[in-house]
């Protein structure tokens, strides 16, 4: 179930359950030939609804020493020095910069750091649905991993890499 954003959500600052919320990348491996799926832990962060949604944001900050897939190897070298280099930069950050209508949904428009690098992202919210304790959200995007500062890896990991937030905010 979808919620209404414009009349069915209760404005306040939410904070994210770390426990019950995760971050799925999927990008193509091996000159595409291989999709390869990793999570990554989600150490913090808040989802604020204003009374106007349009006012609403977020923000969220990852665990880049988190990324797992199926292969530990490809989990050392993507967490190493060319890629993510989480000894250098343990954090990936999200803050939002504006909440927009899109077609039949909703857009949340964003920073995203990574490696010291920022590029804008552009999250299309999926799902918001009401829980005991506040909402649920999922929200996706397609990122260029090269804009967003992890440029190695040049035919080995396809550029774009999609990104789906499964958010369980609490209040």
């Amino acid at each position: 179930m979808t919620t209404n954003l414009s009349t069915d959500l209760r404005p306040g600052t939410y904070t994210i359950d770390l426990a019950h919320s995760t971050c799925t990348l999927t990008a193509a491996h091996a000159f595409g030939l291989k999709p390869v799926t990793a999570t990554m832990a989600i150490r913090g962060g808040t989802v604020t609804i204003g009374a106007d949604p349009f006012r609403s944001s977020a923000s969220a900050q990852i665990d880049a020493a988190s990324f797992r897939s199926d292969d530990p190897k490809r989990d050392r070298d993507i967490r190493g020095k060319r890629f993510l280099s989480v000894t250098d930069h343990p954090v990936i950050a999200f803050r939002s910069t504006a909440c927009a209508r899109s077609g039949g949904g909703w857009q949340l428009t964003g920073v995203l750091s990574v490696r010291g690098t920022d590029s804008e992202v552009v999250l299309t919210i999926d799902t918001v649905e009401p829980t005991a304790e506040g909402y649920r959200c999922v929200a996706r995007c397609t990122l260029d991993r090269v804009t967003a500062g992890v440029k190695a890896g040049r035919g080995i990991i396809a550029r774009p890499v999609h990104l789906e937030l499964d958010i369980r905010a609490v209040g």
